[in-house]
Parts: C-alpha cells; structure tokens; sequence
C-alpha cells in the first residue's frame, strides 16, 4: 500500500463515516452513536493533523472549536467506560498509520545552538563564495 503525505480532517471523517456506518456526522443529532463518531474523529484528527486548528477541525463537522475541546474530554471519560470507542479508535489509528506519513519533527530536534551558528557560518560562506 502506497503512503500518502499527510492525512486533512475530512479524510479523518470519511474513515470514521465508514467504519461506523454513519453516512453524515454533520447533521445535528444527540444520539448516542452520532456523538461517539464525532468524539472518535476530534480524537483522531487532533492526533495526526497537527496543523490544524481546532477551528478548522470543528469545520468539517459544522461544529466550533469550543466543542472539539469538550468532545476530546468526553472521549478520555467515555473510552474508558465504553471500550467500542477504543477499538474503532485504535482500528482507523492503525490504517491511517500504513497509509498516512505521520506529521512529526524533524530529524535535528536535538540541535544546540551551537551547531545552528556553525551552519548559518557555512551557508554564509557558500554564499559568499558564489558571489565570487
């Protein structure tokens, strides 16, 4: 299976859309399963769309940033009770894994000051020599 660059929210939803046999988590419903998807989604896309914003998150499911804020608490309470909830969590984790490249930091995390002057010092020799 080919890994794409990164995972957006809607994707996210279409996952959890399918997996749950939901066709539209937008709608405006209290239903129990309704708003375990949407708790299963704000999880999920919190998780592995670093970039973006609770807003933007919300969005998708025509929801305010206020309310991804509290569907993540709820998830922590009723995962624990609930472990459905943690098994279609873990199974849509697990394929957006093997699909998805997972946004993370780069490779010089752990780079000191040190090192950083010492390679703005060698770029700025390589630029002075093209000037030559």
């Amino acid at each position: 299976m080919e890994t794409i660059a990164t995972i957006q929210p809607k994707n996210i939803l279409k996952m959890v859309e399918e997996k749950l046999q939901i066709p539209n988590l937008k709608i405006k419903n209290r239903s129990r399963d309704i708003y375990q998807g949407r708790f299963i989604y704000f999880k999920l896309a919190r998780k592995y769309c670093k970039y973006a914003s609770l807003s933007r998150i919300g969005k998708e499911v025509n929801r305010d940033h206020a309310t991804v804020i509290n569907g993540l608490k709820k998830y922590d309470m009723e995962a624990k009770y609930d472990p459905y909830m943690g098994d279609i969590y873990d199974n849509i984790a697990s394929k957006i894994d093997k699909q998805y490249i997972k946004p993370r930091r780069p490779e010089n995390e752990d780079i000191t000051l040190d090192k950083l002057l010492d390679k703005v010092n060698i770029l700025e020799d390589e630029i002075n020599k093209l000037k030559l």
